[in-house]
C-alpha cells in the first residue's frame, strides 16, 4: 500500500485555491475507512521575557522563555468515505482535491491584547476553541529560526478501519503568500510622489590645499579643530578640514515595496555647505564602494528590555572596487551628488518574505545603504544610512469589495527562502 500527495501550486496566495491529487496504490483488495486532506497552518514563537521580583531586601530580574502556538488555518476535506463491508480493488486510485486558502487567520488573539500582555507563561490561542475567523491577515510562510516560524502543510490521511489500525499520512509543504490590503479606489494608492526619506550625517577629516582664515565662515567647510590632528598643516600648501557630509536614501510609494516588482531607490551624497563654490578647487569626490543590504528583523514585544530577536541579512548589491568621479547635480546651490545611477538601476527583492505582525512576533525590514567616498584621493570614508521599508506581497485584496484584485504577476514564481524540511516531530504535530 502506497499513499502519495501532489500539489499543483505549492506556492499559493491567500484567497486563492490550492489543488492537487491524492494517489493510493493497492497491491490487493483493501478495506479503507476513509481518505481526507487537511490544510493546516501554525506559528510558533519563543520570546525571552523579563520578570521583576520585588523583595524587601532585593529587587532582581529573571529571564524566562514563553512559547506560544497559534493556529491560523485548519481545513479538512473528505475525499473518500469507506462503506462498511466494501473494499477498494487492487490498483491505483486517484482523488483530486481543492481547498481555498483563506485571507484571514482563524487566530483572533489580537482582540485579547490586554489579557495577553498580563499573561506570563501560558497562552491559549482562541482558534483552538472558536471557529470564527479573526481579523488578522493570514501570515506568510516564514522560518526565522528554530523557535520562530510560520508553517503551512497539506496532509493526506488514509484512515484504516478498526480501533487498533494505524492511519497513514503524507505531508507536503506549502508556501503561502499573504495579501496586501488596499482600498482600490484610493486616489493616493501607489503614489510614487509619496516618499520615505532617511539621512545620515557625518563629518570627515580631509586633506586639502591651504585655506585662508577668511574662507571659514558659516556655510563653508569646517575650520580645523584644536582637539584633533586637523590642526596640523603639511608644509605651506595644505591642511586638514572638516567635511560635513550627508547620505540620503529615498524610497517611493510611501516605502511600500512589492516583492515581485523592481525596487527603485535613489541615493545621494550631500556636502553640507551653502554653495558649490565653497568646494570648487578644494574638494573632488569619488565613489569608492557601495553595499545595499536588506535586513529582516524578528522582534518580540516592545519593552525596554526587548529588541530584535534575530536578524536575517540579504545583500542586494555590493561593489567594493569603484573609482567613480562624482559631479554635482547643479552648478549652484549646495552640492548634491547622485550615487545609485552610477552602479545599478533597480534591486531584486523577490526572495524576501513580506512583513507582518502576530502579537509577540513582529517581522519587519530595513534597507541599509553603506557607501565609501574618497575625497582628494585620500583614504575612503564610510557612511551608513538605515531606512525602514515595508516589503509587501503585491497580491492585492480590496477591503471595500472583499475581493482579490487581478494578479499583477505569477504567484508561482515567488520563491521565499524558507526551511521546507519535514521531520518526525513536525509530522506528529500536524496530525
Amino acid at each position: 500500500m502506497q499513499l502519495s500527495i501532489s500539489v499543483d501550486n505549492p506556492v499559493a496566495s491567500a484567497g486563492s485555491p490550492l489543488s492537487g491529487i491524492v494517489d493510493l496504490e493497492l497491491q490487493k483488495e483493501t478495506t479503507i475507512g476513509g481518505i481526507k486532506v487537511r490544510f493546516r497552518g501554525i506559528s510558533l514563537t519563543t520570546t525571552i521575557k523579563h520578570a521583576v521580583q520585588l523583595d524587601a531586601r532585593d529587587i532582581s530580574q529573571s529571564r524566562f522563555k514563553v512559547k506560544e502556538w497559534h493556529l491560523h488555518v485548519d481545513i479538512t476535506t473528505l475525499l473518500f468515505v469507506g462503506q462498511r463491508g466494501t473494499a477498494l480493488p487492487a490498483g491505483k486510485h486517484s482523488f483530486p482535491y481543492i481547498i481555498n486558502v483563506p485571507v484571514f487567520s482563524r487566530c483572533d488573539c489580537i482582540t485579547r491584547l490586554e489579557e495577553y500582555r498580563n499573561k506570563s507563561l501560558h497562552w491559549t490561542c482562541t482558534a483552538a476553541t472558536s471557529r470564527v475567523v479573526g481579523t488578522t491577515p493570514l501570515p506568510p510562510s516564514l522560518k526565522a529560526d528554530h523557535d520562530r516560524y510560520v508553517r503551512y502543510r497539506i496532509i493526506a490521511i488514509l484512515e484504516r478501519p478498526g480501533k487498533l489500525a494505524l492511519n497513514m499520512s503524507k505531508v507536503k509543504n506549502i508556501i503561502v503568500v499573504p495579501v496586501t490590503f488596499i482600498h482600490a479606489f484610493d486616489p493616493f494608492r501607489n503614489d510614487q510622489t509619496s516618499l520615505v526619506r532617511k539621512v545620515k550625517d557625518a563629518i570627515f577629516t580631509v586633506k586639502c590645499k591651504k585655506l585662508p582664515d577668511s574662507y571659514f565662515q558659516d556655510g563653508s567647510l569646517q575650520r580645523p579643530k584644536r582637539s584633533s590632528r586637523s590642526l596640523v598643516t603639511f608644509g605651506s600648501k595644505g591642511t586638514y578640514v572638516g567635511v560635513p557630509t550627508q547620505l540620503e536614501v529615498i524610497l517611493f510609494n510611501d516605502g511600500n515595496a512589492p516583492i515581485m516588482e523592481p525596487l527603485n531607490v535613489e541615493i545621494y551624497a550631500h556636502i553640507q555647505v551653502d554653495d558649490i563654490s565653497r568646494i570648487d578647487g578644494i574638494l573632488n569626490v569619488r565613489l569608492s564602494s557601495m553595499r545595499i543590504e536588506l535586513r529582516s528583523l524578528t522582534s518580540g514585544l516592545t519593552t525596554e528590555f526587548e529588541g530584535p530577536l534575530s536578524v536575517i541579512k540579504k545583500t542586494l548589491f555590493r561593489e567594493n572596487s569603484l573609482n567613480i568621479p562624482l559631479t554635482a547635480e547643479s552648478d549652484s546651490g549646495p552640492p548634491k551628488f547622485r550615487l545609485d545611477n552610477h552602479v545599478f538601476s533597480d534591486l531584486d527583492i523577490s526572495k524576501i518574505v513580506p512583513g507582518f505582525q502576530l502579537l509577540n512576533l513582529h517581522y519587519h525590514h530595513q534597507l541599509v545603504v553603506t557607501v565609501e567616498l574618497c575625497f582628494n584621493s585620500s583614504s575612503s570614508k564610510s557612511i551608513e544610512c538605515v531606512c525602514p521599508i515595508a516589503v509587501v506581497s503585491g497580491v492585492d485584496f480590496d477591503l471595500d469589495t472583499h475581493r482579490l484584485m487581478p494578479p499583477r504577476y505569477n504567484v508561482g514564481e515567488i520563491q521565499f527562502e524558507v526551511d521546507d524540511r519535514i521531520d518526525d516531530n513536525d509530522r506528529f504535530l500536524d496530525l
